[in-house]
């Protein structure tokens, strides 16, 4: 009984150090819908992280404005830097893990 035990425990740790890296490398993000019609108890969800996604997201998020060009700075050239683009799959065909609402991840969501 003991082996199992610390072979859950082994497997429980590794798999929170594994949502750890992901989270802090960009391959995963926190997607929370907060309480309302669709979702009357809220529910946050693990999905994979497209790109331009901030790690903590929700329905309320809104993306950055990019910043205003000053008149006569730069030289006028053309940028290569490419867009942030629209998500291009839906959030239901990305969720790896279905969690219980979290209001801390929904709050997260909405600080720009």
């Amino acid at each position: 009984m003991k082996k199992i035990l610390g072979f859950l425990v082994v497997i429980a740790l590794g798999l929170s150090v594994w949502v750890a890296f992901a989270l802090w490398t960009g391959i995963y993000s926190v997607y929370t819908y907060p309480p309302g019609k669709d979702y009357p108890e809220g529910v946050t969800y693990l999905v994979s992280r497209e790109e331009g996604e901030p790690m903590f997201n929700s329905p309320e998020w809104a993306a950055p404005k990019p910043p205003e060009r000053v008149e006569g700075e730069g030289s006028g050239g053309i940028k290569f830097d490419s867009p942030i683009r629209a998500k291009k799959k839906p959030v239901a065909t990305r969720i790896i893990v279905e969690l219980p609402y979290i209001d801390w991840a929904y709050q997260q969501s909405l600080k720009p």
